[in-house]
C-alpha cells in the first residue's frame, strides 16, 4: 500500500513556434514539495520528469501504471503545459519534441495521444486508486476517452478504503474541452490553488484532517472561479473516484481555522459589518496576532483582488480605445473581445463597464472582418496545371478530383493515364507540386483530406517513411481512414467521396499510382501500396508537408 506521483512539466519547445510556460517549473516544484511533505501528501515517490520529449514521456508513464504499482496504491499523474485538441476531438500533450506543421499545427506523431494514456496504461493498470491532473488548454477533452471504459468491480478492503478511500479513477481538469487553460508569471492559475488547498488545508471542507479529490477540486475550482470567472475547471471521476484521499490536514490548528472563518464571511470579494463582527471575536477567542489575522485576510481575499485588477485593466484600455474612436469600430470591438479572453472575464463581468461609458453601444462581439480570399497558390515546378483540381475540389467533385489529383501526379514525373509510378520518382516528387496539391484537399476539405493529414494518421500508428512495409502500422492506418472495416478491405464502390468520411479518407491517389488507375482495395496489392505511401510519407517529411 503505496503512494507514487508522477509529475510532468513541459515548458521549453524546440519549435520556436511553440510559446514557452515559464511558470510551468514553479508549478511542478511546489506540487512535488507538498506531496513528498510527510505531514502533508506523504507520497512514497514523487518523480519530477522537465520537458521530456514524446518518447520519454510516455515511457515514464507506462512505468507508473504498468510496473510500479499494486492493487491497493494510489497512483497520481499531473502534467503541466501545452494541450492541443485535434479535430477528433482528441487531446494531445505538446512535449518538448513537438514539432508544427505547415498549418500551424502541431503534428500528432510527435505528441502524446492522451486516450492512449487512458486506454492502454491506465485502463489495464494494477492500482484500482488513479488521479489524474491535468493544467493545459483543452483538459476537458481527456474525459471523453473514459466513456466507454469503467474499472472492474472489485471487493473492498475496509480497512485500506478508511486509509486510501474507495477504488475508482478521478480526472482533474483546468478547462474544458473546448476552452484554452490560463498561465500567469507565477504558473498555472488551477495548480496554484490546488497547491493551496493542500498546503494550508483549507481544502479540507469537513475538518475530518484528510483531504480527498473531490474537497481539492472543489476548493480550487471556487478560487479560481473568484479570480478568474471565464475559466470551468472540472473534475470526471470513474465508480469512487472522487473519495481518493490525496492528502493530510491538520485539526485544531487556529490560523487554519480563522482561515475557513475568513472564507465562510466573504461576500462577493468583501467582509461586510457582521462578517467583521464574526472574525474580531474568532480571533481573539484563537489568540490570533493582528498581523497574523490580516496577512490571512489578505491571502484569502487574493483571488478577487486579482479579477478587480483584470477589471481595472479591461476598463483602462476600453477608455483609451474611446480617446482614438468616440463610436468603437468592429475592428477595436474585436480587439476588445480578444483581450477580454486574454483577462478571463465574461460578458456579465465587464457589462457595467459598458453601460457606464459607452451605454448606446452593444457588448456583443462583431461578425468577424471579412478580407478577401486569397488566390489559391497553384504553383508547380513541373509545370502542371492544376486548376481543373482546385475547380472539382472547390465544387466538392471529391471521386473527380481524386481521379484528377492521380493524372496530376503521373504528368508531375512525364508519365500518363494508366500508367503507374515508380517508387524512386515519389521519392524524387517536386516539393512545390506536392504542397500545392496538398494545400489544395486540405483548404477545400476544411483540412479533413489530404497527403499531410493522411501523413500524420500513418506515424500516430507506428508507421515510418523509410519505403520499408510495416504491415501492422499499415491495418491499423486503413482501419483509422476507412480503407479497410472489420478487418476486410473496401471495394471501390465502397469508398465516400464527401466530407463525412473519415479524416484522411481521401485522396486515394496512392492506390490509384500503384494499381495504374484501376482500383481494387481488395487485390493482393496491400504491400505493394504500402512501399508507395510511405516512400510518400518519407517525402512529405522532407519536404516538410
Amino acid at each position: 500500500m503505496a503512494k507514487y506521483a508522477l509529475l510532468i512539466g513541459v515548458s521549453e519547445y524546440q519549435s520556436q513556434e511553440i510559446n514557452p510556460l515559464l511558470g510551468v517549473v514553479k508549478d511542478i516544484e511546489a506540487m512535488q514539495r507538498v506531496l513528498q511533505n510527510s505531514e502533508i501528501g506523504g507520497f512514497d515517490e514523487v518523480k519530477f520528469l522537465l520537458n521530456p520529449d514524446s518518447i520519454t514521456m510516455q515511457s515514464e508513464i507506462e512505468q507508473l501504471f504498468m510496473e510500479r504499482c499494486q492493487k491497493d496504491d494510489i497512483v497520481m499523474l499531473y502534467f503541466s503545459g501545452h494541450g492541443y485538441r485535434h479535430e477528433d476531438g482528441n487531446l494531445f500533450f505538446v512535449t518538448h519534441n513537438t514539432q508544427i506543421n505547415p498549418q500551424g499545427l502541431p503534428r500528432i506523431a510527435t505528441a502524446v495521444d492522451a486516450k492512449f494514456i487512458h486506454e492502454r496504461y491506465m485502463s489495464r493498470s494494477k492500482s484500482q486508486r488513479q488521479v489524474l491532473i491535468l493544467d493545459c488548454c483543452f483538459s476537458g477533452a481527456f474525459a471523453e476517452s473514459m466513456g466507454a471504459k469503467k474499472l472492474v468491480a472489485l471487493n473492498i478492503n475496509d480497512e485500506i478504503a478508511q486509509q486510501l478511500g474507495d477504488e475508482g479513477r478521478a480526472v482533474l481538469t483546468s478547462s474544458t474541452a473546448t476552452q484554452q487553460s490560463f498561465e500567469d508569471s507565477g504558473g498555472g492559475v488551477y495548480t496554484r490553488y490546488l497547491i493551496e488547498g493542500i498546503e494550508t488545508g483549507a481544502a479540507d471542507t469537513d475538518n475530518d484532517g484528510v483531504i480527498t479529490v473531490d474537497e481539492l477540486h472543489k476548493y480550487a475550482k471556487r478560487k479560481v472561479l473568484e479570480a478568474k470567472p471565464a475559466m470551468k475547471p472540472e473534475i470526471f471521476a470513474v465508480r469512487e473516484g472522487y473519495t481518493i484521499r490525496l492528502a493530510k490536514a491538520p485539526i485544531g490548528d487556529p490560523q487554519l481555522e480563522y482561515r475557513k472563518e475568513v472564507e465562510r464571511c466573504v461576500r462577493n470579494g468583501r467582509i461586510l459589518y457582521v462578517g467583521r463582527e464574526i472574525l474580531t471575536y474568532k480571533q481573539t477567542e484563537l489568540k490570533l496576532q493582528a498581523e497574523v489575522a490580516a496577512a490571512i485576510e489578505e491571502e484569502v481575499l487574493k483571488p478577487f483582488r486579482e479579477f478587480e485588477k483584470s477589471l481595472q485593466k479591461y476598463e483602462q484600455t476600453l477608455v483609451g480605445a474611446l480617446k482614438e474612436e468616440s463610436v468603437l469600430s468592429d475592428w477595436t470591438r474585436e480587439d476588445l473581445k480578444r483581450f477580454q479572453q486574454i483577462l478571463k472575464l465574461r460578458d456579465e463581468d465587464i457589462a457595467p463597464i459598458h453601460q457606464r461609458l459607452i451605454p448606446q453601444q452593444p457588448i456583443s462581439t462583431p461578425a468577424p472582418r471579412q478580407t478577401p480570399a486569397d488566390e489559391d497558390d497553384l504553383s508547380s515546378e513541373k509545370g502542371i496545371d492544376y486548376t481543373k483540381l482546385r475547380d472539382l475540389l472547390k465544387a466538392g467533385q471529391w471521386k473527380e478530383a481524386d481521379y484528377e489529383t492521380y493524372l496530376v501526379m503521373l504528368e508531375a514525373v512525364g508519365r500518363k493515364e494508366h500508367d503507374w509510378i515508380r517508387d524512386e520518382e515519389l521519392l524524387n516528387f517536386s516539393c512545390i507540386d506536392l504542397r500545392t496539391i496538398d494545400r489544395l484537399w486540405l483548404k477545400y476539405s476544411n483540412r479533413r483530406f489530404g497527403f499531410s493529414v493522411q501523413k500524420e494518421i500513418y506515424l500516430s500508428v507506428g508507421g515510418k517513411p523509410d519505403g520499408k512495409y510495416y504491415e501492422e502500422a499499415w491495418e491499423k492506418f486503413c482501419d483509422r481512414v476507412g480503407w479497410r472495416v472489420n478487418n476486410t478491405w473496401i471495394n471501390y464502390n465502397q469508398v465516400t467521396f464527401d466530407t463525412s468520411a473519415l479524416e484522411g479518407h481521401l485522396p486515394l491517389s496512392t492506390v490509384h499510382l500503384v494499381v495504374g488507375g484501376l482500383l481494387d482495395l481488395e487485390a493482393n496489392y496491400h504491400p505493394t501500396i504500402l512501399l508507395v505511401f510511405s516512400s510518400l510519407a518519407s517525402r512529405l517529411v522532407k519536404c516538410n508537408i
